[in-house]
């Protein structure tokens, strides 16, 4: 019997590192990227502001100007990401600008700054405390951000997913900017809650799209929204405000329970 407990105790033991959730800097990710190390972490908390705008490699894309056009750069991850149960407690940025006032009148000058993600992107079961940056981002590969709860922000605008796109599952707590996104390939919203504005306002979805038993607590704005034929609303739930103005399923004109 004390052999046993033994054992029992030994293989506890032997089990609590890989169990317990370690942590981890974001600064020590963006230098693992840096070195083209691929990033993987599981029951994880991140501390600091994960910022991929400010990658070694970043390049200048696009000169400003004194008319007020954006000064742009550009940073790629260019290894695969992988997350799986963990906490960002700083923010997730794949976008940020900063604005600089100029002292001529009425001339502003912008520095935006994107992330394009070239390899697989997979964040599983994990927990944004603060904003999630994605706006203009280019996903070239495979993209998993399913059973993720965003707590704050989700801004996904502009984006573009040339592979597969899967957020089954997740929770958006605040807004959810999916407005002008591109998905080229096959996407998946099953399951996804969106307890406040859900924007996907002139969305573009080349392949199917399945929004199958999510539910839209508040407003749910599919305006000019494109979607192809196999789209699935099946046990969708709106329980708030909507608007498929000028939405077009197949090229025709489309409305979810003659809404």
């Amino acid at each position: 019997m004390k052999t046993s407990l033994l054992l029992f105790l030994l293989a506890c033991l032997a089990m609590a590192p890989t169990l317990a959730q370690t942590t981890v800097s974001a600064s020590d990710i963006m230098a693992k990227i840096n070195r083209r190390e691929a990033v993987s972490y599981q029951n994880t908390t991140i501390t600091g502001d994960l910022d991929l705008t400010s990658l070694a490699n970043r390049k200048e894309v696009r000169e400003g100007n004194w008319k007020g056009e954006s000064q742009e750069f550009l940073s790629t991850v260019d290894v695969p990401l992988t997350f799986k149960n963990c906490t960002f407690k700083g923010k997730f940025l794949a976008y940020r600008t900063e604005q600089q006032e100029e002292r001529k009148l009425l001339n502003m000058s912008n520095k935006v700054y994107n992330t394009d993600f070239t390899e697989a992107v997979t964040i599983e079961g994990c927990q944004f405390t603060n904003d999630a940056a994605f706006k203009y981002s280019t996903f070239s590969q495979r993209a998993i951000f399913t059973d993720n709860n965003f707590q704050d922000g989700a801004l996904f605008k502009y984006s573009r997913f040339r592979n597969e796109a899967d957020f089954s599952g997740s929770t958006f707590r605040e807004y959810a900017d999916f407005k002008y996104t591109k998905f080229d390939e096959s996407s998946s919203f099953r399951r996804v809650a969106f307890e406040r504005y859900a924007d996907f306002k002139y969305t573009k979805f080349d392949e199917r799209v399945d929004f199958s038993q999510a539910r839209f607590s508040s407003n749910a704005d599919f305006k000019y929204t494109h979607l192809p034929r196999g789209t699935n609303f099946d046990d969708t739930r709106f329980n708030g405000s909507t608007d498929f103005k000028y939405t077009t399923l197949d090229g025709r004109r489309f409305s979810p329970n003659g809404r």
